[in-house]
């Protein structure tokens, strides 16, 4: 789903994302306007740099578990049940049970709250049809393995959310200076693609408006007390 509320740590990474793509969706396609797609990547490279300086500053407690080595695995844990279930002679169980009708390469992008969902329900199905799955007892111990660390990492990003929240005025007047340059360069990006008839390509220069993520180390998740921002706008 779409991101409703852009915290100061995901700044960096939607930041540095929104700039890769303006230069390498934007640049080129309407010459004419290549020096105002320069100009918001320039923009957007000083609001990074500033937002980041003030962030070095603060005090940040260390995760109890990597995210991002734990989202690997389990996204490589589900790409290979799926494989290794194509692989069986006969199809025995049809791999929609276990992925409830999506690919699983697409469903291994989904963000947190939805992949540890998808992971316990992989686990929970192979538990029932254990029987008909050669090999089912040691996918099962990866899987529920990778479910629990799912848990935590999920567990600990909610913590930091919370933690994040109370930082202190000056990150909060940084990241309101951000917003305000992400936001217009988003502006500027719409009023471009609607001169080119391309409007659906705005979720893939600004990853916060995405459906299907391409960022990681982000979450959807509002803060306690934070009401979702109009559609198209990150609070």
């Amino acid at each position: 789903m779409a991101d409703p509320y852009i915290d100061p740590f995901e700044t960096k990474i939607y930041g540095k994302f929104a700039r890769e793509q303006m230069a390498a969706v934007l640049m080129g396609k309407l010459p004419p306007l290549d020096g105002m797609v320069e100009f918001a990547i320039g923009k957007q490279l000083v609001a990074d740099q500033a937002m980041s300086d003030v962030l070095d500053r603060q005090p940040r407690p260390a995760p109890e578990l990597d995210s991002g080595a734990v989202l690997d695995e389990a996204r490589d844990v589900v790409v290979r049940f799926g494989s290794y279930l194509d692989s069986l002679k006969g199809r025995p169980v049809d791999p929609k049970v276990f992925f409830r009708g999506e690919m699983p390469s697409v469903l291994a992008r989904r963000r947190i709250t939805k992949l540890t969902a998808a992971v316990g329900h992989i686990a929970d199905e192979l538990e029932r049809q254990r029987e008909k799955v050669r090999g089912a007892d040691v996918w099962l111990a990866e899987l529920r393995e990778v479910h629990e660390r799912l848990g935590i990492v999920e567990r600990q990003q909610r913590a930091t959310r919370v933690e994040r929240v109370e930082l202190g005025p000056e990150v909060s007047t940084a990241r309101d200076a951000w917003l305000g340059v992400y936001n217009a360069n988003k502006t500027l990006v719409r009023g471009l693609l609607a001169h080119l008839g391309k409007p659906e390509l705005l979720p893939l220069i600004f990853d916060d408006l995405a459906e299907v993520h391409r960022t990681s180390g982000v979450s959807d998740a509002l803060p306690p007390g934070q009401p979702a921002a109009p559609p198209g706008q990150p609070a």
